[in-house]
């Protein structure tokens, strides 16, 4: 069962590499900067729509917990719009905010089988300075429903903390392929015990859709 269940997580995970080997291996534009219309979909009031598939490994801190030893497969759709235009123009550190509403599903396949399922706010900053690869970070919160039947970590109500690090990459009309890598926590709050917490690393990859800017980016509203 065991084997079966490793297995499991290493074809889901799996898929969502080679979604991120496609990115890697696609040409890149002839220049340094991004297309204008894609650095335009990082501004004020610019949606965008997102799905995110990987997956996650406990932290092995403490070997004699069964929280430390979990293996998952993680679905983030997400919605985002921009909170700024961009800002520190001219700067390495050139980039705009955004807001991201991430639902999320879990399946976990080690020690025991279970999901969770809830959702996420995120608060997000691209940084536009790097040519035409469009790294962020990004955090947030929220609120979940854990059932994943581990003996260290009460099934129930659980508030998901993230943080991460990733990019992305221009791939087509309006849309870009993006991954991340960042570190992901399940935990009850001490609400109920026991509470020792999920924490794992969670690796994602997947495609963005953005919207038409609402202004050109540059517009009046930052004279120069």
């Amino acid at each position: 069962m065991k084997l079966r269940a490793e297995r499991m997580w290493v074809a889901a995970v799996g898929g969502a590499v080679a979604l991120a080997t496609v990115a890697l291996v696609l040409p890149s534009p002839a220049c340094a900067e991004p297309p204008s219309d894609f650095k335009e979909s990082f501004s004020y009031g610019t949606q965008q729509i997102g799905l995110l598939a990987g997956g996650g490994f406990g932290l092995p801190i403490r070997a004699h917990l069964d929280v430390d030893r979990t293996l998952m497969f993680g679905l983030f759709p997400r919605w985002g719009i921009g909170l700024s235009d961009p800002l520190a123009r001219g700067a390495f550190y050139e980039g705009n905010f955004e807001f991201d509403l991430q639902p999320m599903v879990l399946l976990n396949f080690e020690p025991r089988s279970g999901w969770a399922a809830g959702g996420s706010f995120l608060l997000h900053y691209n940084f536009l300075g790097a040519g035409w690869i469009v790294p962020f970070i990004e955090g947030g919160a929220g609120m979940s429903d854990l059932r994943f039947r581990l003996r260290d970590e009460s099934d129930g109500f659980t508030y998901p903390l993230e943080a991460s690090f990733g990019f992305h990459v221009p791939a087509f009309a309006r849309g870009a392929l993006t991954a991340s890598v960042g570190y992901y926590h399940l935990s009850n709050a001490g609400r109920q015990l026991p509470n020792f917490g999920v924490n794992a690393v969670m690796v994602r990859f997947g495609v963005t859709a953005f919207s038409e800017a609402s202004r050109p980016a540059g517009g009046s509203a930052h004279p120069q």
